[in-house]
């Protein structure tokens, strides 16, 4: 159990998550905006981006994992913009604020020592 707390990938998942939603009350000034969905900058985005750019640096550029983790990314990324947006304007995201997503869990994964 103490094992998962030393995990790269998930730490670093966890602290991009954790970044954008409190970006997200920074931007808004509203405590409420804390784990809503939609709005900026994208909280899936950045979890899945940090998680696989993470698991590329610990596990290689080439690595199954690495792909895995990429496409999973892609596919969260393209429903954030995408789908989630037509079903609900309110939940989705701009662009913009998936791309802003992907900067910020970018950033969380190099921060993290390797």
């Amino acid at each position: 159990m103490l094992q998962l707390l030393s995990n790269k990938a998930l730490l670093a998942a966890f602290f991009a998550f954790l970044s954008a939603q409190i970006l997200k009350v920074i931007i808004y000034r509203d405590i409420k905006s804390f784990g809503r969905y939609g709005g900026m900058p994208s909280a899936h985005v950045a979890t899945t981006a940090a998680l696989a750019w993470e698991v590329a640096r610990l596990t290689g550029y080439n690595s199954p994992e690495t792909a895995i983790a990429a496409i999973f990314l892609s596919i969260v990324a393209s429903d954030a913009v995408g789908l989630r947006r037509k079903v609900d304007p309110n939940s989705g995201h701009t662009l913009i604020e998936a791309i802003l997503g992907f900067i910020l869990g970018t950033i969380i994964a190099f921060i993290i020592p390797k």
